[in-house]
């Protein structure tokens, strides 16, 4: 049939042989006079070339890009499933087999005796050796539970995927808000079987203030929130100062998420919300460069567009304008009466403060006043 040279400008196509002899098939695609290229690849006499639709890779750079590349880490309710649908719209992304793996948590396969066994069982959730031959593209995981139980998932992370590129995302929210969402998940009876027992069912004849009720008993049971007056509502700011951040408030965290109940959605409906405390032990055990933090309500201010531009470059990778901008895995929900979204800000709002402090902003990221 003879050789085959086509000029292309990214049109589908297809290619048949036509026949048992082997021939060339050579697509020079072409571009506009002021495209500028932002990756050129030497190629050596020879050398074999892996292309697919969206990358073209060498042979010899197979197995250079470590699977995954990225973890969302939470935090729940605030966005991490419109998050993983925006970062996998990039043609250079490719999704994982589950959007939340919880390979690190409650599907870890503590019977393997090995780090190779362990790491083996983590990867099952990706397209890792298909994607040893594609450097260029890359996956990762969105499992929101990771923020807050990070006593287990950090030391598994170190493990299982100990290279420093590895990046973090976390998506925060208004905490008031992000529990109100929380609590309208767990108890909605919509959804399959198995989200339905993944949610549990501990909440669905409670009250959303029997529910703050319970989780503040809860914490105040293993010494976690001392300047919190259950009956009042008042924090007390003397303790609270002198308790946050020592090392009484991180022996009563680990106490906390060492005996409350994992299995379910069905927990920390408050806990989840206090963010500093979560990003805390993360921070230490990782480099500050490796995390990009998001406030939900920020991306819906400066837009979609805009916020996934941050993303990409904390991905290394190219620019890319979006397709869908929608947000995913959105619910309606009860309004919350005035006493309770006051007596939640009372709790959340020295919270907030410390969040500020940490990244040195000026202000609180949520103010109630």
């Amino acid at each position: 049939p003879g050789h085959v040279f086509e000029m292309n400008n990214q049109a589908k196509h297809a290619v048949s042989n036509c026949g048992d002899d082997h021939r060339v098939h050579l697509i020079l695609d072409y571009v506009d006079q002021d495209f500028r290229i932002r990756r050129r690849i030497p190629v050596q006499p020879g050398e074999r070339v892996l292309q697919t639709r969206r990358s073209i890779d060498l042979l010899r750079d197979r197995g250079t890009r470590k699977t995954p590349s990225y973890l969302i880490l939470g935090a729940q309710k605030a966005g991490t499933t419109s998050l993983y649908e925006y970062i996998v719209q990039h043609p250079l992304v490719v999704r994982a087999r589950r959007r939340e793996t919880h390979c690190l948590d409650w599907r870890w396969n503590a019977t393997l005796k090995t780090t190779k066994k362990r790491r083996e069982h983590c990867l099952r959730f990706f397209y890792a050796q298909e994607l040893e031959f594609h450097p260029s593209c890359l996956t990762g995981d969105s499992t929101p539970s990771y923020l807050l139980d990070s006593r287990r998932v950090i030391p598994r992370i170190k493990e299982v995927f100990p290279w420093p590129e590895l990046r973090f995302f976390v998506i925060l929210r208004d905490p008031v808000k992000r529990a109100q969402s929380h609590y309208a998940m767990v108890t909605s009876s919509d959804g399959t079987p198995e989200q339905l027992k993944t949610r549990g069912d501990e909440w669905r004849q409670m009250s959303f203030n029997e529910v703050i009720r319970k989780d503040l008993e809860t914490m105040q049971s293993f010494g976690l929130v001392p300047y919190f007056n259950i009956e009042t509502g008042e924090v007390d700011n003397e303790v609270f100062e002198s308790f946050v951040g020592s090392k009484e408030e991180n022996q009563a965290y680990d106490r906390f998420m060492t005996n409350i109940p994992l299995g379910t959605g069905s927990h920390s409906l408050l806990a989840r919300g206090l963010y500093e405390l979560q990003l805390r032990p993360w921070l230490k055990a990782f480099k500050r460069e490796s995390f990009l933090l998001l406030r939900l309500e920020q991306m819906k201010e400066v837009g979609v567009q805009t916020t996934m531009e941050r993303v990409w470059t904390h991905l290394g990778l190219p620019p890319f304008t979006m397709e869908n901008d929608a947000a995913r895995n959105t619910r309606d929900y009860q309004t919350m009466t005035e006493e309770t979204r006051a007596y939640l800000e009372s709790f959340y709002e020295p919270h907030n403060q410390r969040m500020a402090k940490l990244f040195g902003d000026e202000e609180p990221p949520w103010k109630y006043s």
